[in-house]
């Protein structure tokens, strides 16, 4: 274990995302502190491209952001790739770890919507690339669009550039504890990571929905004293749901008129159009379901 008590971070990201890593090691700093009983300091320091970040000595945690490619957009894809490989293939080899923060896949697209498809095409790139990197050269993924999307964009008013008080609070926490679980060991002894750990995970922001705002799709199931109301979740492959839906009517579980409202509200989400095949489909599928069940 290094004698000093500072850890040093080295960020190659965006300027609103510094404002994260540095509210991260804000984070780490405190809660090894707490922790160990003693003063930590954690600094964090930007660089604004990832090539800055090749000769770092030693001893450094490198942050990175897979935003930082996102610009020119109009570059082609396979050129990105193939300098984010080499970058990280280089970066790894340091022998420093190295994390990658995914990017959220929010966007909006009121001004510009051919833009903003782009945009959103090229971070599900990034975000897929992500994991091939760590799987080729061991850097390790930070999945805020994963942690961030859980509460949603629109909830924390924030995009794929992570401004807003909200984003920074769940992502700072979110990077704090990906550090202190994967990239401390050269710092601080297992207990004492484990322990800040457990610290940080306590701490992370209350932003996610509470479970009366969860619960919104309600609808009444069973007769009598067994009637109960429930939250239905909708079904990966749609027409899956819809056929659920379809049987429980039959079976009089739920309510034509509460079946009705539910169908309502994905025209209003979906339109017309999808909302027709999705019936079409799950009652063709129940249909097929029923068939299969009645041969010998």
């Amino acid at each position: 274990m290094m004698d000093s008590r500072t850890i040093p971070i080295l960020a190659a990201v965006t300027a609103n995302e510094q404002v994260i890593v540095e509210a991260a090691a804000g984070h780490l700093a405190d809660s090894l502190s707490r922790t160990a009983a003693e003063p930590w300091a954690v600094s964090a320091t930007r660089v604004a491209d990832l090539g800055a970040v090749l000769d770092v000595p030693a001893g450094s945690v490198i942050v990175t952001s897979l935003a930082l490619a996102l610009a020119p957009i109009e570059r082609s894809w396979p050129d990105v790739e193939q300098e984010l490989h080499r970058t990280y293939e280089a970066l790894c080899a340091t022998g420093n770890p190295v994390f990658i923060c995914t990017l959220l896949r929010h966007v909006e697209s009121e001004d510009d919507i051919e833009g903003a498809d782009r945009i959103r095409r090229r971070l599900r790139q990034l975000n897929l690339l992500a994991t091939e990197l760590s799987r080729a050269y061991g850097a390790l993924v930070i999945d805020l669009d994963r942690v961030l999307a859980d509460v949603g964009a629109r909830r924390l008013e924030t995009d794929y550039r992570l401004g807003g008080k909200a984003a920074v609070e769940l992502a700072s926490n979110a990077v704090a504890v990906c550090v202190v679980a994967n990239a401390l060991d050269a710092f601080v002894p297992a207990e004492i990571q484990d322990a800040a750990r457990l610290i940080l995970e306590s701490e992370r922001p209350s932003v996610g929905l509470t479970t009366d705002q969860m619960m919104t799709n309600l609808m009444a199931m069973g007769q009598g004293r067994r009637k109960q109301r429930v939250a239905t979740v909708t079904a990966e492959v749609q027409e899956n749901h819809v056929g659920w839906l379809v049987r429980q009517v039959l079976k009089g579980q739920i309510g034509r008129r509460e079946a009705l409202d539910k169908l309502t509200g994905a025209v209003r989400r979906r339109g017309a159009r999808e909302s027709a095949w999705l019936l079409i489909s799950g009652v063709a599928r129940m249909a097929r379901t029923q068939e299969v069940g009645r041969r010998p």
